[in-house]
Parts: C-alpha cells; sequence; structure tokens
C-alpha cells in the first residue's frame, strides 16, 4: 500500500519531466530558426547594397544610437549576435513593409533610412591626437578660434586658424601602416607627397602615406586598408584652405570653407 503514492509521485514526475523537456525543445527549435532567420535576411541585405549593418561588438554609443543593442544569452549561445544598427539607402525610400520586416527580424536594431552623411573631404574620431600650436591634443577639443599646426610645401610646421567645425556620424576605416594605424573616414584625403593627397578609400598595400616624426615629416607603407565596420562621431576641422595638419600622427589635408 505504501509503495503506490510513491508510484504515483514517480509518473506524476516524468510525465513534468517530459512535459518540461518537450516545452524545452521546442523553445530551443523555435529559437534556431529565428536565428537561422536572422542570419539569411543579413546575408540578403549584404547581397542587396546601399546598406551598412553594425554590429553590437562592433559598435559604440553615438549620437544616432547611444545605447548598445543587446539580444538573449541563448540566442548568443547559438551563434547569434546583435545588430546595433541598420543603415539603408534605397532610391527613392525604403519601402514601408521592408522597414517592418527588419523592425521584427532584428527588434534591437536601430533602422535609419539613409547612411551616414559623408564627411567631405573626411573626419575624425572623438580620441584622434592633433598636433596644435599649443601641444597634442583630441581633435574633440578644439574649438573655433584655435590654431593647430600645419605642414607646409616644403615640409615645415606653420599655423592655421579653425574656422568651422563639421560634426557628424560616420562609418569608420582603419589604415595599418609599418610603422602604427590610424582611424578615420573613407573620404578622408592622406598626404602622399608630392603636394598630392589621396582619400582612404582609394588607398591599397604597398602605397605610401606620411607620418609626422620628429618635427618632420616620414614615409611609411601601408600594410593594409579595411573599413571597421563601426559607425562613430566624427569631427572635421575647417581651415581657411585645404593646408595639411597632422591628425593621429599622420598628414592630412583639412577641408577649406565653402566659399
Amino acid at each position: 500500500m505504501t509503495d503506490r503514492p510513491q508510484r504515483r509521485w514517480f509518473r506524476f514526475g516524468l510525465r513534468t519531466m517530459l512535459i518540461v523537456v518537450t516545452v524545452l525543445c521546442c523553445y530551443l527549435g523555435w529559437e534556431t530558426s529565428v536565428v537561422r532567420q536572422r542570419r539569411a535576411v543579413l546575408q540578403e541585405l549584404r547581397a542587396k547594397g546601399g546598406v551598412q549593418i553594425v554590429t553590437a561588438q562592433a559598435a559604440r554609443p553615438s549620437l544616432a544610437t547611444p545605447r548598445v543593442a543587446q539580444i538573449s544569452l541563448i540566442r548568443r549561445l547559438l551563434g547569434d549576435e546583435a545588430i546595433h544598427e541598420i543603415w539603408l539607402s534605397w532610391y527613392p525610400e525604403v519601402p514601408p513593409a521592408e522597414r517592418q520586416r527588419l523592425a521584427e527580424v532584428f527588434p534591437e536594431a536601430t533602422l535609419h533610412d539613409i547612411l551616414p552623411e559623408p564627411c567631405h573631404p573626411g573626419c575624425f574620431p572623438s580620441g584622434t591626437m592633433v598636433e596644435t600650436s599649443s601641444g597634442l591634443r583630441r581633435i574633440e577639443t578644439i574649438r573655433e578660434g584655435d590654431f593647430i599646426t600645419t605642414i607646409n610645401a616644403g615640409g615645415g610646421a606653420a599655423s592655421a586658424q579653425v574656422q568651422t567645425i563639421f560634426v557628424t556620424d560616420n562609418r569608420l576605416w582603419q589604415i595599418e601602416t609599418d610603422s602604427g594605424s590610424l582611424v578615420t573616414t573613407q573620404t578622408q584625403p592622406l598626404y602622399i607627397g608630392a603636394g598630392e593627397n589621396v582619400q582612404v578609400g582609394d588607398l591599397h598595400e604597398g602605397d605610401t602615406i606620411f607620418r609626422w616624426q620628429d618635427g618632420g615629416a616620414q614615409p611609411v607603407k601601408i600594410l593594409s586598408v579595411s573599413s571597421t565596420g563601426r559607425v562613430e562621431k566624427v569631427y572635421n576641422l575647417i581651415l581657411g584652405n585645404s593646408e595639411v595638419f597632422v591628425a593621429g600622427g599622420f598628414l592630412a589635408r583639412s577641408k577649406p570653407p565653402a566659399r
């Protein structure tokens, strides 16, 4: 008689365990299907073009999206990744149905209908050190009217006054050289010698750019040029003309004011 309640408890416990396991398997199956769908949509977007996808791993808080996106631990364990931002640039506009689909597939992401405003002729992120008349300063601390160090055609140091400062959010690119690295934007012109400047996006492995070392311009070789996938707040110092100044230790051309 005493073993009947035990058998009932055992059957009840076994049924409960089977129900829990079944529910868990269904949940994991559903989460796996969601992860597969997200991967498929990401692949579709990248193949379509006109889109910039910023993952949470590569993102930093910015004016456009101050908080980094997150997804559940289960999805991370299944190999998924949080999508921080999706920047779209489809003419004439993103179809409402497509926007709704992306919002449902990537609820953690912030959707932007256009790509980040390009920097003309380029910008640098916060933390970039700029040579000034009073020594090295972070670019975000420089104000209108400040004087920064410029490099003349003969390779000597001079100075120029900052007319205005252009600030926006933009995609970052990174250049690796045999003498350090530089993070900037795709359209930033860098000095390559003989009075010539080339935009970062047009530079290649083996090209020469110039660093400012020991009070002089020194040629260095490029090892790689690539997009970081990050979108961050960037700054462009607008000087009197297209002077060359020193940002991040490298010689870069400034933007002249609008005429």
